[in-house]
């Protein structure tokens, strides 16, 4: 394991003890400009990763989704501080924490914390991905009958990702789940347990996809 990678398992710890702690306390929490909700340990978090990275590597950026530091590096961290915000201002357990390492445009490393699971995913490229620190691989089943898609869709998303795939199902008997938590969905894909996770993303949503895209595709 990398000295990088060990860095953001740190941080990743540290961030799913933050979760829980303010869990089901009615979190405080407030309207973006872009009209999504963001909770004080979103921000707060955002803060730790800030403050955790200018001290270990102080030459690499971190792009995060509350907030980031510009360095002009090539080397950079992407931060989701909580994905599944609404579920979690809303007591629902699915939210997770997310970290990648990107380097001149190409995730190399990302971590995931689940907290109330207590599962830590994590991936280096090229060198397999672990949930625990035991190696993990994707389902190999089709799309039939038991097998599990997760999608994730908003009114003013891009694109209508749930109609076709709603008809998709139908056709092959695949049951639908809608976390809220595309990151979580993606580590379900990775872990085995879902066969696909959709995401209607666009632009501005790197923050959610960086490190999954890494232990998705280091699961197989």
């Amino acid at each position: 394991m990398s000295d990088y990678l060990s860095f953001a398992k740190r941080i990743a710890e540290k961030a799913g003890a933050m979760m829980l702690a303010s869990f089901q306390t009615n979190v405080a929490h407030h309207v973006k400009a872009d009209q999504t909700i963001v909770t004080e340990v979103d921000e707060a978090i955002n803060d730790l990763v800030i403050q955790e990275v200018s001290q270990a590597y102080p030459e690499h950026s971190i792009y995060g989704e509350e907030k980031s530091v510009n360095k002009q590096s090539a080397s950079v961290w992407v931060c989701d501080p909580i994905d599944g915000t609404v579920p979690y201002a809303k007591n629902l357990p699915v939210a997770v924490f997310s970290l990648a390492l990107v380097q001149d445009g190409v995730p190399i490393l990302g971590v995931v914390i689940d907290p109330f699971t207590k599962r830590l995913y994590a991936a280096e490229k090229g060198k397999g991905a672990w949930v625990n620190d035991q190696p993990m691989r994707v389902s190999q089943r089709g799309l039939e009958r038991q097998a599990t898609i997760n999608f994730e869709w908003w009114s003013d998303a891009p694109y209508d990702i749930d109609t076709p795939l709603h008809q998709l199902a139908m056709q092959t008997q695949t049951y639908v789940l809608h976390l809220g938590c595309v990151v979580n969905g993606a580590c379900q894909v990775a872990l085995g347990e879902y066969e696909a996770c959709v995401y209607a993303g666009a632009k501005g949503k790197c923050v959610d996809i960086a490190a999954v895209k890494v232990i998705v595709e280091e699961a197989g």
